[in-house]
């Protein structure tokens, strides 16, 4: 019974989806994106960024994106009265999926939504590797310093395990 409502609901959200990729906004969006990349990757500051992976560079820069979007959806939902941590866990499940779909598409240019267990689990894996490394972080330094260490190891892990295990092409 449950099975033709969720193929259903698969099947309107892969109509939208075609709408939306197909639609001028958002292939003049797609331009206008491909263009700042390349002005920020190339020339901003000089070209002081050349040396960093044109796809690692992109990965960050959504990565920044990703969570102005996932706070947003965080902070809407608090405005509307969910508590904190009911908030965080839609926000959380909400972020994911958008995540999934702006790094595989913008960065790793690939739209296959099949891929997004191995993302899932990525997430779980680095989010473990980010508690470990912070709780042992946190016996010698501050929890504020602590993390903020993490934070670029972190994202190079997680770019690397999407570049040659989740969105290998």
């Amino acid at each position: 019974m449950l099975k033709i409502p969720l193929l259903k609901l698969k099947s309107m959200l892969a109509k939208i989806e075609n709408i939306i990729l197909e639609s001028t906004a958002y292939k003049a969006f797609r331009a206008v994106l491909s263009n700042v990349f390349h002005y920020l990757h190339k020339k901003f500051l000089w070209g002081a960024f050349k040396i960093i992976d044109e796809k690692f560079f992109k990965f960050l820069f959504v990565g920044f994106i990703n969570t102005l979007f996932s706070y947003f959806i965080y902070a809407l939902f608090v405005k509307f009265g969910l508590k904190a941590n009911f908030a965080l866990f839609f926000q959380y499940i909400i972020g994911v999926v958008w995540n999934f779909k702006t790094t595989g598409t913008i960065v790793f240019k690939n739209k296959k939504n099949s891929l997004i267990f191995k993302f899932i689990i990525s997430y779980i894996f680095t989010f473990f590797l980010n508690s470990f490394l912070l709780y042992t972080l946190v016996r010698f330094l501050n929890p504020y310093i602590s993390q903020a260490i993490l934070v670029l190891p972190i994202a190079i892990v997680s770019f690397l395990i999407f570049k040659f295990w989740v969105f290998r092409s």
